[in-house]
């Protein structure tokens, strides 16, 4: 293993975003405490002044004479700079490579930025891909032949500049077998970006751990660190942040991990000193995204609360999740008012099971236009299907997968009534009923005293599948809304205006029929 990564940090000096050291003077002087120091610089060798370095437990920026210095720990893995905005993403193997691998004996690791040809971005889109969580070449081969040319003609059709990033599980772990470093390579050359058509950055799941069962009284944060070493081998830094625009984007692991089946959401102590350093370079006009795998949801977990107020002040925040393998958008309302999460179906749907997630979102990922320090717009792009696509319809009194125990139903069931599943909906959104072309009122959420299921895709996966309901049959949708048609035969279509003024319609009623369940099985 070793020479393995020897030979890795030697690749990386001659990787883009990478220099050899004694290429370029150091002009200023190296202090006796440093660990580790570089030169940045530009692709014309001048040197670059106010970059953030960082080895993902201190920060610092480089000097006027693109000097930067740093104080390692003994969990130092890796050498990495914060991209600025105004220079390009350095690809090495198609994918992000803003890192070096720290080698035993060298201090030295420099950096090159090539400046982007019409400098800084006003506008550009981000991709979030949540949950690849390919466990197999099947899964592997789907991902390659559904999602990855779904995003890439995206991207192709833009009018922006196009960045993503995954929100974690690239692979699959298992309580007894450690998948990731088979599926890791391949999942590599699959989000390259000769194939994607941008830059995918990559950040760290539940899924992704190398699987070392601790107990809890043996478990130190030293064995959460050491669990995370093949994904950073694989895909660089854990925690870490780049500049698009006006935005600061930061990703980091959000869980505290023991084992395959005993994790929980949180963050380090040390991680909530990185963010505190890596914020201090970042001024308050900016709009921060988050990109953690777990959702917050506003939390009191380990260290959650101590993160959302880092993020206060800035003209914007968002953060983006995933995990959940549903989907679901969050404003937060009391302790951190303006924080926006968005909580993303998952492009493996249940487990590449079927095409869509637990909820009856379509596998996919969500696409968002961003114009200055602010979101002008987002979309969920279900894979396969027309980005307009956003609402499936139902008659509520219809029985999904009769002769299964329980029958799947919508508990409203009463006579005309009609349900909506709208997967990228929140309560700014407007859906509105039209019978034979006549508006005739607004459908209504899912209230407290309702089973906040999707019948249709429950019955499916539970049902037709087989799947054990305990993973299948999710009851925490919450873009479900109901309405009592004043003509249950009427012609009907539903109208879906999101807080952006794009019109979404549906008038086709889907149905527990052969004909309409998803093809894969």
């Amino acid at each position: 293993m070793k020479s393995i990564i020897t030979l890795l940090a030697a690749v990386a000096l001659l990787s883009p975003g990478c220099a050899n050291d004694d290429d370029r003077p150091v002009k200023s002087p190296i202090g006796p405490e440093t660990d580790f120091y570089g030169v940045v610089a530009d692709n014309h060798g001048r040197p670059l002044q106010g970059v953030v370095v960082s080895d993902g437990y201190s920060c610092t920026a480089t000097d006027e004479n693109g000097v930067y210095q740093l104080t390692g720990c003994e969990h130092s893995y890796q050498i990495y700079v914060s991209v600025p905005a105004e220079y390009e993403i350095p690809l090495g193997e198609g994918l992000p490579r803003f890192w070096q691998q720290i080698a035993a004996g060298r201090k030295r690791y420099d950096f090159t930025l090539t400046p982007l040809a019409g400098g800084k971005e006003s506008a550009f889109n981000l991709f979030c891909v949540a949950d690849p969580q390919c466990q197999n070449n099947s899964h592997i081969a789907r991902f390659e032949n559904e999602t990855v040319p779904d995003i890439a003609g995206q991207a192709a059709a833009s009018d922006l500049p196009c960045y993503g990033i995954t929100l974690g599980d690239i692979g699959y772990n298992t309580a007894n077998t450690d998948y990731t470093n088979a599926v890791f390579p391949l999942m590599k050359r699959a989000m390259q970006a000769q194939k994607t058509g941008l830059p995918l950055f990559q950040l760290m799941g539940n899924h992704d751990y190398e699987v070392i069962s601790v107990s809890k009284e043996e478990y130190t944060d030293a064995h959460d660190i050491a669990a995370q070493r093949n994904f950073e081998y694989a895909f660089g830094p854990i925690n870490y942040s780049f500049d698009r625009g006006d935005v600061h984007i930061v990703a980091m692991d959000d869980m505290i991990f023991r084992s395959h089946d005993d994790y929980a959401l949180g963050f380090r102590d040390d991680q909530v000193a990185w963010l505190a350093a890596d914020l201090s370079f970042v001024p308050k006009e900016k709009m921060v995204i988050l990109c953690t795998h777990m959702p917050l949801r506003d939390g009191t977990a380990q260290n959650v609360q101590a993160v959302l107020d880092l993020l206060e002040g800035y003209a914007e925040v968002h953060v983006m999740t995933g995990h959940t393998h549903y989907a679901e958008n969050l404003i937060y309302a009391d302790r951190h008012p303006g924080i926006y999460e968005h909580v993303h179906g998952a492009v493996c749907g249940a487990w590449w099971q079927s095409t869509i997630n637990t909820d009856g979102t379509p596998n996919g990922y969500a696409v968002y236009r961003i114009e200055g320090p602010s979101i002008a717009s987002w979309k969920y792009k279900g894979t396969g299907l027309d980005i307009g696509c956003q609402i499936r319809l139902y008659r509520a009194g219809d029985l999904f997968m009769e002769g299964y125990t329980p029958n799947y139903r919508f508990s409203y069931a009463e006579e005309g009534q009609i349900v909506a599943n709208v997967w990228n909906a929140d309560e700014t959104w407007k859906i509105e009923v039209y019978e034979n072309g006549v508006r005739t009122g607004e459908m209504e959420p899912f209230g407290d005293d309702a089973t906040k299921r999707d019948a249709w895709a429950s019955g499916y996966h539970c049902g037709v599948l087989g799947r054990n309901p305990d993973n299948y049959d999710r009851t925490n949708t919450s873009h479900l809304f109901h309405y009592t048609l004043r003509n249950p035969s009427a012609e009907t279509e539903v109208r879906a205006t999101d807080p952006f003024g794009n019109v979404y319609t549906q008038s086709h009623l889907t149905t527990g029929s052969a004909a309409d369940y998803p093809a894969y099985e």
